[in-house]
């Protein structure tokens, strides 16, 4: 686990706190249906597990201040995709900024898929 510090106020906040800020916030958009584990790459496949990059719905990337935040998600059916990612952007961007005290240079929402169902109705089904 990788750990960043405020300018600020010297309090350190890890890279899990901001990927589950950024979480909550995406929760809260409409149209917003579940996070999706990213879908590995070739690369992913031959290496071994020990040193493969993680599979998480929400990675964060900070280089030398430069906060990235990148967020794997599906869209319910019948939602508007283009509204539903450019409100998950502002969103994570605003709570993060607002959490942390730290810039937020770029929010990247990848959208994997459609859920037809609620995530629940899935379990219920099967």
């Amino acid at each position: 686990m990788r750990f960043n510090k405020t300018a600020s106020n010297g309090v350190i906040i890890s890279d899990d706190v901001i990927a589950s800020i950024a979480m909550s916030a995406a929760k809260e958009v409409e149209g917003f249906g579940s996070f999706s584990p990213r879908i590995p790459d070739m690369l992913t496949q031959v290496l071994p597990k020990a040193i493969s990059p993680s599979r998480k719905s929400v990675k964060v990337y900070n280089a030398d201040g430069d906060l990235t935040i990148q967020l794997y998600i599906n869209v319910k059916d019948g939602s508007d995709v283009n509204k539903v990612s450019t409100d998950i952007m502002s969103a994570v961007k605003d709570s993060v900024q607002n959490m942390t005290d730290k810039a937020v240079s770029k929010v990247n929402v990848c959208v994997q898929g459609i859920d037809f169902c609620e995530p629940n109705e899935l379990n219920r089904n099967s």
